[in-house]
């Protein structure tokens, strides 16, 4: 029988960046209702994209938002290809809101502003584009077998859901404690 020779990895240690006492785990609530908000934003951009594309003359007869990966787009005068181009973009919507929002408003969607939390990196003083992409795909992730993933913030200490956990990030309260 031959041995079998195992190598240890070397993991390079990271260190942490958050050392400020002041800062605070945003409440699951805040975090729910911020959410939520992001949502009915997103639902009007679909609206004003369904407008937009009749203002245009395409005769769009629906836009059913089924979950993050799935969108019935029904039109009666556009090819399949125009079809498929639009129903891409139409899918993109939600992460390329969130991945922007959160990027260009230094770790907040609209929502977040409005109930006054924010996302941080857990390892980078800045969150970065490639943390906000990360995130927001995470969502799709957080969503699989019934919103798990969500739900894991209410069991875990730090309050990090699996798209925190995915882009190694925090939600803090915005508002510093006195």
């Amino acid at each position: 029988m031959k041995a079998i020779k195992l190598t240890i990895m070397k993991y390079k240690k990271r260190n942490e960046i958050l050392t400020e006492s002041d800062l605070t785990i945003a409440p699951y609530s805040r975090r729910l209702l911020s959410f939520l908000f992001d949502g009915i934003i997103i639902c009007l951009i679909y609206v004003f994209l369904q407008l937009l594309f009749q203002f245009l003359g395409f005769q769009v007869l629906a836009i059913n938002v089924e979950n993050f990966t799935h969108v019935v787009f029904v039109s009666t005068n556009l090819g399949n290809i125009s079809k498929f181009i639009i129903k891409w973009i139409l899918i993109s919507i939600p992460t390329l809101y969130f991945t922007l929002t959160t990027f260009f408003f230094d770790g907040q969607t609209i929502g977040k502003k409005i109930f006054k939390i924010q996302i941080i990196s857990l390892y980078h003083k800045k969150i970065g584009f490639w943390h906000c992409l990360e995130r927001s795909l995470g969502y799709v992730a957080s969503t699989l077998e019934f919103g798990l993933g969500f739900v894991q913030a209410v069991w875990n200490n730090n309050r990090m859901t699996l798209h925190d956990k995915i882009a190694e990030t925090i939600v803090i309260n915005k508002t510093k404690n006195k």
